[in-house]
């Protein structure tokens, strides 16, 4: 989860600097509070969570994620800005799915080890999102970073599809 969101906030910033938006350092800074919209939603979420399973809800998320980024793709400052607040907003949902499926899951005697082993994976893989996407860039600029977001979205949503089974 944490991997698209520091990938597509670092990296779109580059995009956005370069031709044709040539937005300045004021201008960038002010995308970033498109984390307001979902640090907003993330609250109502958990009632959408519990109602329609961890599993639906992150493959949900991550398909609105997979929409928002590749909306970013689009000629348009304000439509970037939206893809932007679309993927911000996903990932804040399936990042409490992902911590709800955890709360039932795991039996009770190993919920603090599964939770302190998915606390960190995600801030590894928020790390891998500030520094995989620069061979991506370098390859391809802002598309290919946009692909392989999309790319790790989907493998997420696979694992989970495989792997998200209820405690036993």
């Amino acid at each position: 989860m944490l991997f698209t969101q520091v990938a597509v906030f670092t990296y779109v910033t580059f995009h956005l600097s370069a031709p044709p938006y040539r937005l300045g350092t004021a201008a960038l800074s002010s995308v970033f509070t498109v984390y307001l919209i979902g640090a907003a939603v993330t609250p109502f979420a958990g009632r959408w969570i519990d109602r329609v399973g961890s599993r639906r809800a992150v493959t949900v998320a991550l398909a609105v994620a997979a929409a928002g980024a590749l909306v970013t793709l689009a000629p348009s400052v304000t439509l970037v800005v939206a893809g932007l607040a679309a993927v911000c907003t996903a990932v804040f949902v399936s990042q409490s799915a992902s911590t709800a499926f955890l709360r039932t899951a795991a039996p009770p005697r190993l919920r603090s080890s599964a939770s302190g082993l998915y606390v960190s994976s995600y801030y590894l893989g928020g790390a891998a999102g500030g520094v995989a996407p620069a061979l991506a860039w370098h390859a391809g600029g802002w598309g290919a970073c946009v692909a392989m977001v999309v790319a790790v979205q989907l493998g997420t949503v696979a694992l989970a599809h495989r792997a998200w089974r209820p405690a036993a």
